[in-house]
This record gives structure tokens, sequence and C-alpha cells, in this order.
């Protein structure tokens, strides 16, 4: 209970509405002296009945100054006696509606140049703002509030005539219209252009304090260097991911990366800890540790892997949204340490240890504490002190566990225990990723059992009439989405309570981890629904009309001055990023000629803005360039989806599988020679092993030919990193035209 206005017995004096909702942020709000509602048509009804302005207050569960203005303002009587006698007063919680909070943050970015939450919005009853801003002290606060009234009752005119230009302003930026174009080629190059100007070529990153993760830049970097390795990007994304894990962005105690830092040198974090962040870095670090082969990358994954298990997984497998940076009232108390807290948990050696390896002091570096960080990468200490690193790395672990007993026993940051489909959809990807390249079977069984839980929590399915029979039971699923059925995706999961429908994000996210666990475990179960869940995603959101996706239904509750498009990332890919790559993967299984027209209509629609700003939609650049030059993975689809490639390591040997859809082949003839004459030639490869081919004979045809058909496997008598293929694959009517698929292998 988060107020100080409690009767005799304790209980809270005040209870508003937000009491029987399913979002702890609003919870958090239920017993304020403000009169809250959610959003919806009841306040809306309520506003234009009592002719009075909406105060839309908009921020999320582990927001800091969330909690500072609610402290200050929401649960202080007298602020709330004026917004309850002359506003309606809407919380509302931007992790459950992002595209309310996309509209709204790009009205307060309009206005004042600036956003952040808390996002305070005054809004007509058309929804409409015609003033905002973010966090206000109480006295700023109290005195907007009578100028904002006195403008309502006096100048009416003027504040509709501003609601209504800002409405067309928002509207004209989140509908992502642009003229319409081809892309250029390389324009992932361009992108990593763009971010190798803005590099800190001392601390990483792109641009100064605060200093955010922003994933989707470094998945654009990794998308490059498959292509075209470049020195300059690759030294551009570790010298930022190195950075990052030796800063104090990094928790080094427990595992995990907080939301961002608010220096330059990545280390004085803002403590709230965000799934998302965990889900989008741990694909990151995977994918940099399959280039380079850190070990420091290796330790960081497993790491990060234990936290969100330890810490951010419910019973029954799924992942919860976030932990907040404050507790016992400040901002990091959980997470700092003073000297002598150190030097009495652990002896002597390991104290020196820790001063040594993770730079504490007496002084500390964070009001008077310590924020533990790595002042040189393990393996560098581990030199200079003639230490063996596994020594070191054993040693700092138990170091490791007795800091986190001793935490353990504090206060710990409130966790929002609601679980948001798109972010699981994001972690669920993360893990079958890291336990594919990883070779760690147990996290791809962490994301199937997620996977599952998600679907059979989230997934509403509801029969139209007369299609019973098309009920499609598949892998002794419990339920699974016919092609007529209605379905409802849900976003939010809280107390065994699902809420909020799904929107763009969250049908892209939850499909793209099921294609994901399709490419890597076969079992057709995920592709059932990964295409089920993008046909529904297709039929909600795509703009026939235009092309690209809205974020949300047409049918939301609550009045909309925009449907957005809003394709540029943020801190999370968009969801329209997320949707094209969706379209691209299952176009790679499927070959499904409407799945590719919608690809070339999506980036033709987004790409005037894409080449405006390239850096600013680094998965959509990364999904083009797979879509135009294959996922060089270790694990892909080629042929119009009808041959999967996988590659990996066999003691000192490389072996390569093809799976070839039934009723079509390969030619045998002259494999072994690069003269293209041959179905299946390795290109720029010696002593390459092809096995015996089968011998079939079509009817267009005198003499049998010498195929391969079904599961083929050759071996290449050596390692090597990159394998590329060329196949040209024929049925007995037809042949494809030539293609060269290029496969690379894990570092491990």
């Amino acid at each position: 209970m988060r107020t100080r206005w409690v009767d005799a017995s304790g209980q809270p004096k005040y209870t508003n509405r937000l009491i029987h909702e399913s979002s702890p942020y609003l919870r958090q709000h239920a017993h304020n002296p403000v009169d809250w509602y959610p959003w919806g048509e009841e306040a809306f009804a309520k506003a234009a009945a009592e002719d009075k302005p909406i105060f839309l207050s908009i921020g999320y569960s582990t927001c800091h100054w969330c909690h500072v203005m609610e402290h200050e303002s929401f649960d202080d009587e007298a602020i709330a006696a004026l917004l309850n006698n002359h506003f309606v007063s809407i919380k509302l919680d931007r992790e459950q509606r992002p595209d309310l909070d996309e509209v709204y943050m790009t009205g307060v970015q309009l206005m004042s140049g600036q956003g952040g939450w808390p996002m305070s919005n005054f809004i007509n009853h058309d929804a409409k703002p015609f003033f905002a801003g973010t966090y206000y002290p109480p006295q700023g606060f109290t005195s907007l509030l009578g100028q904002i009234n006195e403008l309502w009752q006096d100048r009416r005119a003027d504040v509709e005539a501003q609601a209504n230009q800002m409405s067309e302003s928002i509207d004209k930026y989140v509908s992502a219209a642009s003229e319409s174009r081809e892309l250029l080629p390389d324009l992932s190059g361009i992108a990593v252009k763009q971010l190798l100007e803005r590099l800190d070529e001392v601390q990483g990153g792109f641009g100064g304090a605060p200093k955010f993760p922003n994933e989707p830049q470094l998945m654009v970097l990794l998308s490059d260097i498959k292509f075209e390795p470049r020195d300059d990007a690759l030294h551009a994304l570790t010298l930022t991911l190195d950075k990052m894990y030796q800063g104090g962005l990094c928790d080094q105690v427990g595992g995990g990366f907080h939301r961002y830092s608010v220096d330059t040198h990545w280390l004085v974090p803002h403590f709230e800890k965000m799934l998302y962040n965990q889900a989008n870095l741990l694909r990151v670090y995977v994918s940099a540790w399959r280039l380079t082969g850190s070990q420091a990358y290796h330790r960081v994954i497993n790491q990060t892997v234990e936290y969100v298990l330890r810490d951010m997984t419910s019973p029954d497998g799924l992942f919860y949204s976030a932990t907040d940076a404050d507790s016992e009232g400040e901002e990091g108390t959980f997470f700092v340490w003073t000297s002598d807290e150190l030097y009495t948990l652990l002896d002597s050696q390991e104290y020196r240890l820790v001063r040594s390896v993770y730079g504490a002091s007496e002084i500390g570096n964070f009001e008077g504490k310590n924020i533990l960080y790595l002042q040189d990468p393990l393996e560098s200490y581990a030199q200079n002190h003639g230490l063996e690193l596994e020594s070191l790395t054993t040693q700092l672990d138990a170091v490791r566990t007795k800091l986190n007993l001793a935490r353990n026993a504090r206060e710990k940051p409130m966790r929002d225990e609601k679980v948001i489909t798109a972010w699981n959809g994001m972690m669920i990807t993360a893990f079958v990723t890291a336990g594919v390249e990883l070779a760690k079977p147990s996290y791809v069984a962490v994301a199937e059992n997620a996977a599952e839980a998600l679907w059979q929590a989230s997934f509403d399915l509801t029969p139209n009439a007369g299609n019973d029979s098309t009920q499609d039971t598949v892998a002794g699923a419990a339920h699974e989405a016919a092609p007529h059925e209605e379905t409802m995706l849900w976003r939010i999961q809280l107390d065994g309570r699902t809420s909020i429908p799904g929107n763009l994000e969250d049908y892209a996210a939850f499909a793209e981890s099921l294609l994901n666990l399709y490419l890597h475990t076969r079992a057709e179960k995920w592709l059932v629904r990964g295409k089920h869940l993008i046909e529904e995603m297709i039929r909600l959101f795509w703009d026939e009309q235009h092309g690209g996706f809205f974020l949300s239904r047409a049918t939301d509750s609550g009045p909309q001055i925009s449907r957005p498009k809003s394709p540029m990332d943020g801190a999370t890919p968009s969801g329209n990023s997320t949707a094209l790559m969706n379209l691209v993967m299952l176009y790679e299984v499927t070959g499904d000629r409407v799945i590719e027209e919608k690809i070339h209509r999506c980036l033709s629609f987004f790409a005037g803005l894409i080449m405006a700003s390239p850096s600013a939609f680094g998965y959509m650049i990364s999904a083009a360039e797979r879509f135009r030059r294959g996922s060089r993975d270790s694990v892909q689809w080629c042929c119009e989806g009808k041959v999967q490639i996988k590659v990996c390591y066999e003691e000192n040997t490389t072996g390569v599988w093809l799976t070839i859809a039934k009723g079509w082949h390969l030619s045998a003839s002259s494999g072994s020679s690069e003269s293209g004459v041959g179905g299946l030639t390795v290109m720029g490869v010696n002593d390459v092993l092809y096995p015996a081919p089968s011998s079939l004979k079509t009817e267009f045809q005198t003499e049998p030919m010498d195929v391969y058909s079904g599961q083929v496997k050759l071996v290449v008598k050596h390692r090597v990193s990159v394998i590329e293929l060329q196949l040209q694959l024929c049925s007995d009517s037809i042949c494809l035209s030539p293609q060269r698929a290029t496969l690379r292998l894990s570092a491990g």
C-alpha cells in the first residue's frame, strides 16, 4: 500500500477505480486521493458531461521519477483536490498501451523538445493534447493546474485550436508517411557509417550521457559484419560491448544489465532492470561471441541467463517485466556497497581481490558507496597478475556468491510481475539463440517451455459457427489456431488474469520466437503457431492501402487521434521492424509469394524514412538485408523454402546437412567441381566428401540421372568458418534459378 493516508485501523483512507486494474503501475496509485480513472470510455464520458479537461498521466511501475511525482503530488491532498475539482484524471501504464504512449510522447516531444516519464498531458474530450510535459515538482505542478483551468474556462477556442493543430502534427509524424522508393544496396553499410560518425572512441556507444544500450543499433552492426566484414564496424561493436559489460551498467554481482547509464563511462546506472534489455543484449552478446569467440562474452551470456532464471522467471516458466531502481526509499540501495560492508562480508584475500578487480574503495564512486565494475577485463587482469584465468574466475564466483547472499537479505526492489507477451517473445528468442549457439540444450528447453506456457495462457481460441471441424491439433498441444477461427492474443498476464488485447509488438515478437524455435528444433507445431500469428498480425494490423503495419487495432477502447505506425527503433526493435523480420523468416521457410509481395510493399513504404536516417532503423535494415542476401546463420532455408541447410563442427571436420522437400532434388553430376554443372557444389573449399547419389528417371528423360534428395550430408575434411554452397533445385518438371547460400559457423 503506497499512501500516507490511513485511518486509525491502518486501512487506506482513499481507494479509487485503479484498485481493480491488472497493472501494478495503476495499482500503485489506487490509494491516492486523486480520483483516478483508467483509460476508457467512462473517463471521457465524465469529462464531456462535466465539461472538464482531462489530465492524462503516463508512466510505468519501475520508473523512479514516476514514484517521486506520485509521492510529491498525487498523494498530496491539496493537489488532489485541484485535480478532482477541475479535471478528470486518467492514469495510463505505457507498458500496457505502447501505442498510446507513442502518440502522446510524440506530442510531448513536439511541444517541449524532450520526453520522458512520468508524462503529463492535458487533453480535450477528443483525446487531443493541448499542453504536455514530463515531471513537475509540486509547487510548479500546482501553478500549472491553475493556469490550465483558467485557459479551459476563459480561452476555450484557443485551447481547441491548439489541440487540433497538435493532433494533426502528431498524426503526420506517427503515420510514418514518406515517399515510396527503392532502397539503396549496402543499406547496412550506410547505417553503420552513420553510427561510426557518432562513436565514442574511448567508452563505446553512440553519443554522450545518458547512454543506452540501443540494441537495434548493435544489431545492424552485427548484420553488416555478417555480409561485409569491416574492421571499423567490428571495432565499434566490440568496444561498446566490452565497455558495457565492464561497467556498472552490468550487475557484476547478480548478472544482467540495468536500463541505462547516467554517465558516459557506463559506470553509474539507472538501477532498474527491464526484461527487454536482458533479452536483446543476450541476443547481441551471443552473436558477438559467435563472431569473436570471446570468453568474456561467454561469461556475460551465462551470467545473464542465470539472472533471468533466478530473478525474472515465474513458477510456470514465463518471464516477469522489470525490477525497480528503488528500495528502502532510495535509488540503487540494493546494488551498492560500503567498504566496511565488503570488509565484514569477505575474508582478507577476497576483500583485496574485490578492491583490485572491481574498483571498490573507502570513498566509493556513488554517494560514498561502491558500484562494482571491472577495472580491467579479467583476461588482462589474470595475465598482469600471473594468474590462471580459470583460477581467477573461480575465486570471483565465490565472492559473487557471498555478496549475492548478503544482498538478498536486504529489502529488494519491487518486481513488476506482469507478463508482457512481446517481451516474453523477445526472451524466448534469446534463449533459443543462446541454447543453439552455445550448445546448451537446457536453454532451448527453457525457450520451449516458455513458448508453450505463453501460448496456452495468452492465446484465446473461439471457433466461428460451423468451423469446429477446422480445429487443427499439432504435437499434442491443447489447442491450435485454425485458418478460419476468431482468435485473441492477450498482451498482459498478472495473477492468473489476462488483459489488454495484443498489439503489433506482441504478435510480431511472439511469432518471431516461434519461427526461431521451428528453425532450430524442426518441431512442426512452432511453425503452425507462428504462421497463424503472422496471418492474424496481417489481418489486424496491415495497412492494405499504403503498406506497413499499424501498432494498434482499429477498435481499441477509448478515442484514438491516430493509428501510429512508428517504424523507427527505440529501446527495442519497432513493431514494424519485427513484423518485417517475421515476413522474411516465413518467406524463407515457405516461399509464399503473397508474403514476398508484402515484404516489398513494406520496404517500399518505409524506404523514404529509412534513407533519411538509416541508423534509426537498425532492425528493419537487418531484416531487409536478410531478405536480399540470406541470413548467413548456421541454419537457414533456401530455394523458396524447399531446402534447409545446417552446418556445424564435428571434431576436426565441418558437417553440412541438407533436408530437401519431397518431390524435389539436386543434380549430383560434377558435384565435386566448381564448374557450376552440378546442382550442389561447395564453393572455394577443397577436400569435400559428397555422399553417394541416388538414381532418378523422369518422364522427360530417356536415361536415369544421379540426384540428391531427402536427407543429404556433406563433409569438409577440415574446419572452416564460412561455408558457401551453390544449389539448383529441380522437380520432375521444372528447375528453379541457381542460388547461393552462405552459412557462418559459431566461433566455438
